[in-house]
């Protein structure tokens, strides 16, 4: 008897660790001002907040709980938003620490938003990527695209094609009109949204002229995809080499590149982003600007002619293919940009759509474009309506659960993307209505990518308590830096498992029955859940850049009364770490110290510069 109650101790002591909470976070960080929530599993009881010097600052009663049907669990939401003080905290669960890496910080998404969009530096190709630039990730030029010969698919073409530049689509280095085009227009809406807080911004990539580092990117695609327009107005629709290549650097990849087909929606894509980066970048470079409206155009006149000329995978072809029989959707996508642009009635298609944009669906950018210009078009307002409609059931799935918009059937090629794009919708209802449920909910989303996931981890390279170490991305493979390249978004959960079998090249197993959010492998093996892609880090980077803008204190020149972006600090007078800082916005002028603001009589003040 004796012995049973000596070793009970022991027993229920292990029986405790067992079944220790675990918390889930935003593993970057939470700006002091902003709505902040985590997850928590098999917890009980209150969840406490312990500062550096080892204070509890901040107790949360957890929400009730609910089973998310994207990993099976039952979890609880704890909403922190109270805890403002910028620092690094430790979360209790019953006494027992569970995290010890909960960030606080003005700048927390500062370094992931700029490694976002600095991955399309990552993925040029036809130039070296200098130290100066790119650090231990440096590498040669590789596929300059000279002299590129025309597959017989490629219709109408004769001799040879210059055509360098461009981003390499993904974990390959094929270059993919259609990918291209949501990609470039994901990245020149973020542009157009927050001009003045983009002009600014930097992030360490080769400057082109007087164009901010944003424009300066994307022209660097822009100049290639003008390169794949043939004389008649048609777009080809991909260049790559005949087969993928095995895990080298871009420069030794010198299998031949071929110029491949022909198709009505690579033209209209083009069409669509071409009318978008008239507009854009008519201030810096009217000639620029005026080559990408006559060619956009030209590729709307071709795609009238030819409604239905579809990309056919040619068998002699082996790389991506981006086919779709559809091309309504793309011919809506560029018909309502040629007409923001023109402002020519003959573009003036009517639709509204509910459906979240991907590269094989454009209409979602259409209710985008047209929300967003009351004054243009007759359906703004069912577009509107449309967009706040599926607003709301996305805001709705993020009140339970993890708090993300998913549910089960959005786990498939590409989650992560899924996620990013719901996050970006819900960022435009916002703007559209000052409602304060979808800009929490956009939090959310950005939240589940960065670390409040089933996985427990960061799906962004370089970032997080834990992150992906071993994508499907050749340069990471072949580079011989242990590091993968950083501000990559890989592709996330689903269960298609299409990279399993029993090839020594092939997966193990790695799907969760039943629990699509978790079958996820970190492993190069891994295509289906681990590669990259530019048309998943756009929306994520539009995600992150767009939420950072709102944190520095800009919101779009369309956005509703009610959108408030966080005060802007113009001046620093003291910047001793620790001490009191005198600050000023447009029209305030207050006291801050440790994150807390006051006024100058004393008092303290809220987000919104109110006297608490």
């Amino acid at each position: 008897m004796n012995t049973k109650i000596l070793f009970l101790p022991a027993f229920l002591a292990m029986a405790t660790s067992s079944f220790a909470a675990t918390a889930y976070i935003n593993q970057i960080g939470y700006h002091p001002a902003n709505f902040k929530e985590l997850t928590l599993f098999e917890g009980g009881g209150n969840v406490e907040f312990v500062d550096a010097s080892g204070n509890t600052v901040l107790t949360v009663t957890p929400s009730e709980a609910s089973t998310w049907n994207g990993s099976g669990q039952s979890v609880q939401l704890v909403d922190f938003t109270e805890l403002k003080t910028p620092g690094t905290y430790s979360i209790k669960v019953n006494g027992q620490v569970v995290r010890k890496d909960l960030k606080i910080a003005n700048d927390a998404l500062d370094g992931v938003s700029k490694a976002l969009l600095k991955f399309f530096y990552y993925q040029r190709a036809s130039m070296a990527l200098d130290e100066t630039y790119a650090g231990k990730w440096k590498r040669s030029a590789g596929h300059p695209d000279m002299g590129v010969a025309f597959h017989s698919s490629a219709t109408g073409g004769s001799g040879t094609l210059d055509s360098p530049k461009g981003w390499y689509d993904a974990g390959d280095y094929g270059k993919y009109i259609v990918n291209s085009g949501i990609s470039t227009y994901t990245l020149l809406s973020l542009y157009e949204h927050f001009p003045a807080y983009f002009d600014n911004l930097k992030w360490n990539i080769p400057a082109d002229g007087n164009l901010p580092d944003l424009l300066a990117e994307i022209k660097y695609n822009l100049d290639w995809m003008l390169t794949m327009q043939a004389s008649d107005g048609g777009v080809y629709h991909k260049l790559t080499t005949l087969q993928f290549c095995g895990t080298v650097m871009p420069n030794e990849d010198v299998d031949t590149r071929y110029v491949i087909g022909k198709s009505t929606t690579a033209t209209l894509d083009f069409a669509g982003v071409m009318a978008v980066a008239a507009r854009v970048y008519e201030k810096f470079d009217a000639t620029f600007a005026a080559k990408a409206l006559e060619a956009a155009k030209k590729a709307y006149v071709w795609a009238e002619s030819n409604p239905s000329t579809y990309y056919n995978q040619p068998r002699d072809v082996a790389t991506g293919t981006y086919s779709d029989n559809n091309a309504k959707d793309e011919k809506n996508f560029a018909a309502a940009e040629l007409f923001v642009t023109t402002k020519d009635a003959s573009y003036a298609l009517q639709g509204a759509y509910t459906t979240i944009p991907g590269w094989a669906e454009m209409n979602g950018l259409v209710t985008y474009t047209k929300a967003t210009h009351p004054d243009l078009f007759s359906d703004a307002a069912a577009a509107k309506d449309s967009l706040l409609s599926a607003a709301d059931r996305y805001a709705k799935n993020a009140a339970t659960g993890f708090g993300v918009p998913m549910t089960k059937g959005d786990f498939y090629w590409g989650s992560n993307s899924v996620a990013a794009n719901m996050g970006v919708w819900l960022l435009y209802a916002y703007y559209l209505s000052g409602d304060k449920k979808y800009y929490q909910s956009a939090l959310k989303t950005l939240d589940y990518l960065l670390g409040k996931n089933p996985m427990d981890m960061s799906y962004v390279t370089g970032f997080g308590t834990k992150s992906p170490m071993h994508p499907h991305h050749r340069p990471s493979q072949a580079d011989g830096v242990s590091e993968p390249v950083p501000g990559m978004l890989v592709g996330g959960p689903q269960p298609g498992g299409e990279d399993i079998g029993k090839n020594e090249w092939e997966c193990k197993d790695y799907r969760v029955n039943g629990a699509p959010a978790k079958s996820y492998l970190d492993d190069e093996c891994s295509y289906a859940s681990n590669e990259v892609a530019i048309n998943w880090n756009s929306p994520a980077a539009y995600l992150a850049g767009a939420i950072q803008a709102i944190n520095s204190g800009h919101v779009p020149s369309f956005a509703a009364e009610g959108v408030i972006a966080l005060p802007k600090t113009r001046l620093v007078l003291n910047t001793n770490d620790g001490a009191p800082k005198v600050r000023f916005d447009t029209h305030r002028v207050f006291i801050e110290r440790n994150g807390i603001r006051y006024d100058l009589k004393g008092n303290r003040l809220g987000a919104a510069g109110r006297v608490e």
